[in-house]
């Protein structure tokens, strides 16, 4: 099969290859502009910069919802970007965003990418979060732009939006969606342009320069190598069976349209394509990545989707808690987009400097970091002299208006519909793990709202999950030995928190064993070894052992009241083992915990079975088993004597 596998991508490889030959991407050797720097100036810092400096511009980051954290962070750690989503801008007036913004640019060693989802319709965090308001079609999906406009709207409406997000201090857009979905309904469903793969491919060609116009704003095509009618990555796996063959000549020919534009980026998604790789999600598949470089030529800057999607967590969880930011280093992407940059640093680092990872590799994905930087006007030769980190902690943030509970841990204004609700409970098969499966209400939320799930009691943080597709949400959570009240709280404090109760681990049934107990299965034991010894040795068996057959009868009529059918089993996980012997022609699961026992019921039954640990109850049924068993032997030994 994995030849198999091997033989089909390179045949293909091959046939990407050729049908991606032609493509380079424009903007990374883009003519400088008026304040920027050289390729000279670039590679010197490349070559003069610490690993961490280097490793730190590789991270963009959901924006912390502390400005002082932002601005320390920035230059602590030389993030290379942050994400803004609509927590950053509601109650902020447009210039108080600016000014917002200025902020952590002014914090930053070298001038960030600030990057934002403005795809439209429900992906619009610039009217969702009601920083901007809604203008006709202009933040409509670019399907609707299409049906009522024609592609002059939707050119149009590109244009005038990348004028306001960089008006606005935001660089860097999460668009143009170039996959293609067949089924309506489905997760990538009203995203897409709608219009049939080469359609789509027509309307990137032409979206892409709208969006980079002027170099004010960098485009990012999404979701590659194409979402088609995949699950929601956001809330756990998504896998699509499509061949490479099918991938080449279907979803990444708008791709390939979007290189061929010049766009700046490419996002790569979380779904697992099962005929190209089976085991990685393609946000952390060197093969997915392959594709991009050395089938497309593509030479753009490579972005992964947020990695703290349930795709990814639940992937992590599956493969010992592997560090998914050295997989997406190793599988070929030049930014990483999360959260823990700094857990994630640490481990780059510590991956290089144990060879896993060249750094020729990270010099290279900075390179076209800064390169991306300098076509935007972001880079002054100022930028690329270093310093050392400040810390912000006590700067006057006077020029930062606080939008309210900036933390949201104590939901306070409750307005409109906004709420929480929880649709269930369940649980892995172990009971070690429970998923609290929710929805918010509002479907807009999608990838832009945190929620976060916290002891009741003691007000510890347990975990979080992101909002997922239509306002669905699943956190999944370690179990405990006790019942947790957990609350549930969003990163939107304009909806109430909500309370929910999860199951405490379920122990094994415990073994009843009193001291009653003790002492009959000791007496048991000495009986049963008693008279096995007697049939082992052949000794003499009199006519005094009447008394001993009548009782072994007695039991052997229980025995024969319980069958009653072709096959009685009798099972129990809780002592030790168990025998299978036969009676009467009748297949009868008996029990014991005492090997001299099985002994016996070897000598009738050749075909006896070990079987799962029962339980006191069957050990009785196994002891009149045993009776059976053992009388039949006393019974011949007499008769033997007395003939």
């Amino acid at each position: 099969m994995k030849i198999k596998r091997a033989f089909t991508s390179v045949i293909a490889g091959f046939s990407i290859a050729v049908g991606c030959l032609a493509i380079n991407n424009l903007s990374a050797n883009a003519a400088t502009t008026q304040n920027g720097v050289t390729n000279d100036q670039i590679n010197q810092y490349v070559n003069n910069a610490t690993l961490e400096q280097k490793v730190g511009q590789m991270y963009v980051s959901r924006t912390p919802q502390d400005p002082n954290q932002v601005k320390n962070d920035v230059s602590k750690y030389n993030l290379g970007g942050l994400i803004v989503y609509d927590a950053d801008m509601k109650g902020l007036t447009q210039q108080q965003f600016k000014d917002k913004m200025k902020s952590f640019q002014d914090s930053a060693q070298t001038p960030l990418l600030v990057g934002v989802d403005q795809e439209g319709g429900l992906v619009s965090r610039l009217t969702h979060s009601e920083l901007v308001q809604q203008n006709g079609n202009q933040f409509a999906f670019p399907r609707k732009q299409y049906e009522e406009g024609g592609m002059k709207e939707v050119v149009d409406d590109a244009e005038k939006n990348a004028t306001l997000l960089r008006s606005l201090g935001i660089n860097w857009n999460y668009a143009p969606d170039a996959d293609y979905s067949t089924k309506p309904g489905t997760f990538m469903w009203d995203r897409t342009f709608g219009q049939g793969y080469q359609q789509t491919a027509d309307y990137l060609s032409k979206v892409v320069p709208a969006w980079q116009h002027d170099n004010l704003v960098a485009s990012t095509l999404k979701h590659f190598p194409g979402y088609g009618d995949a699950a929601d990555t956001h809330t756990g796996f998504a896998e699509n069976s499509k061949s490479l063959t099918e991938l080449e000549n279907q979803d990444m020919v708008p791709f390939k349209a979007g290189m061929k534009a010049g766009a700046d980026s490419v996002m790569v998604t979380h779904v697992i394509y099962n005929k190209i790789d089976p085991e990685y999600p393609a946000s952390l598949s060197p093969k997915i990545n392959s594709l991009i470089r050395n089938n497309c030529n593509y030479n753009g800057v490579i972005v992964t989707d947020a990695l703290e999607m349930g795709a990814i967590t639940d992937f992590a969880k599956e493969h010992g808690n592997a560090s998914v930011d050295v997989l997406a280093v190793k599988a070929g992407n030049d930014m990483i987009m999360t959260t823990d940059y700094a857990t994630g640093i640490k481990e780059i680092i510590s991956a290089v400097k144990a060879g896993e990872i060249p750094e020729s590799q990270i010099n290279a994905s900075v390179t076209r970091i800064l390169q991306l930087k300098n076509k935007l006007g972001l880079l002054k030769p100022e930028n690329l002299m270093f310093r050392k980190p400040t810390n912000n902690n006590n700067n006057n943030t006077s020029t930062i208006i606080n939008p309210g509970n900036t933390d949201h841990k104590n939901p306070s204004v409750i307005s409109g519909n906004n709420s929480i609700t929880i649709s269930g409970i369940t649980y892995n098969n172990d009971k070690k793990v429970a998923f609290i499966n929710g929805k918010v209400s509002d479907p807009a939320a999608e990838g832009s709202m945190i929620m976060t799930a916290t002891n009741a009691n003691t007000g510890k943080k347990i975990t979080t999950a992101v909002v997922g597709g239509k306002g669905v949400f699943a956190i999944e959570l370690p179990m405990t030995n006790e019942v947790q009240n957990v609350k549930i709280t969003s990163d939107d404090d304009s909806y109430a928190a909500v309370t929910t109760k999860v199951e405490a681990i379920k122990a094994d049934k415990p073994v009843v064993n009193t001291d009653q107990n003790n002492k009959q299965n000791s007496s048991t034991e000495k009986q049963t070894n008693k008279q096995n010894n007697s049939v082992k040795d052949e000794v003499n068996i009199t006519l005094n052992t009447e008394k001993q057959a009548n009782s072994a009868k007695k039991n052997t009529q229980v025995v024969s009241k319980n069958i009653n059918s072709e096959k009685t089993t009798v099972t129990n996980p809780v002592y030790k083992s168990a025998i299978k012997t036969n009676y009467q022609g009748k297949n009868v699961i008996t029990t014991s915990h005492d090997s001299a026992a099985h002994a016996v019921a070897q000598k009738s039954n050749n075909n006896a079975k070990v079987l799962p640990k029962t339980g006191t109850k069957e050990n009785i049924v196994a002891l009149f088993g045993l009776a059976i068993t053992s009388t039949t032997a006393l019974f011949g030994l007499a008769l033997r004597k007395k003939n």
